[in-house]
Formats: C-alpha cells, structure tokens, sequence
C-alpha cells in the first residue's frame, strides 16, 4: 500500500492496483506498455481519497512497445459495474500505464489524453500513475490547469505488495 499526504488530504492506493500495475512493467525489450482505468472514493468524513480498484489491459486495448491506449469498453463496464453495485460511492479517479524507463515521467500524449479527461470529469480532478521499471510516479490533473502537479515517486523496491 501507498500512501501520500498532500495538501491536507491523504491518498491511499491499495495494494490491489500496485499488484496489477507491477505485473505489466516492461522490464523486457519485447514488453508494451500496459494500462486501465483507476477507481476509488473520497471519505467524507476527511476528504481523504481511497483508491482502491484498476482494470487491467484488455483485448481491444492498443499496446506497443512505447504505446498504451485505452479502447475496449471493458473499462467503462468494469466501473459502471462497481457503482451499481456499491450505492455510487465509487468513482473514476484515472488512469495508469507502464513506461519502458527506470524513473517515468508523462509524455506529451499523456498530458493531452489528461487534459481531454479532466474536461469531462465532474470531480475536476484525477490521479494518474505511471509506472516504470524501478519507480512508480503519481500524478494529479486538474480541470483547467495547463500541467499536472507530480505528488511522488516510489521506488518499487519500497512498496510491500
């Protein structure tokens, strides 16, 4: 489990998501990038955020060596899924991918697809992680902000699944 403190508000990220992510590193040359959608939910009590379920790459999904985009509507259904069945405490909070580099850091078609993202989102504001073959980099978009705001790095070695 991660957790992070920002801006008065702690951000847990489950250890569901981290085993998912950690399975799909390109840690081989022949490996593509891999990715799916990030879901969670905000306590009331503390605004906190729960980050607690991920998708992983399904079949319609693009994936090259340097390439991950999302298309199998798999991802949708997988969260429409966990709201129904959850009284709507759920909620799309982002997305993650692997990149082929040690220490990942977002592409310019990763801030565009942000961007898109967080124009269409009603919360204003989404987490993004990206995953590299020795950190792991999360990443917070806001609706009309220009760049992401980088919350943390953590070494792989560092997180206990």
């Amino acid at each position: 489990m991660v957790i992070v403190e920002r801006d008065n508000k702690k951000i847990k990220i489950c250890n569901q998501i981290l085993r998912t992510i950690c399975k799909h590193i390109q840690l081989q040359s022949s490996d593509s990038e891999a990715g799916g959608i990030i879901v969670g939910r905000e306590n009331r009590g503390n605004n906190n955020v729960v980050l607690e379920y991920s998708t992983e790459p399904m079949k319609n999904d693009v994936r090259t060596r340097t390439r991950y985009l999302r298309k199998d509507s798999g991802h949708v259904e997988y969260y429409k899924q966990l709201y129904n069945e959850n009284n709507g405490i759920y909620a799309y909070y982002g997305e993650w991918h692997t990149h082929p580099e040690d220490k990942p850091c977002y592409s310019l078609t990763d801030l565009v697809n942000w961007k898109k993202i967080a124009r269409g989102d009603p919360k204003g504001i989404q987490y993004h992680i990206i995953a590299g073959r020795k950190y792991l980099t999360i990443w917070k978009m806001k609706k009309g902000y220009l760049m992401p705001d980088k919350i943390c790095e953590v070494k792989w070695d560092e997180v206990f699944l």
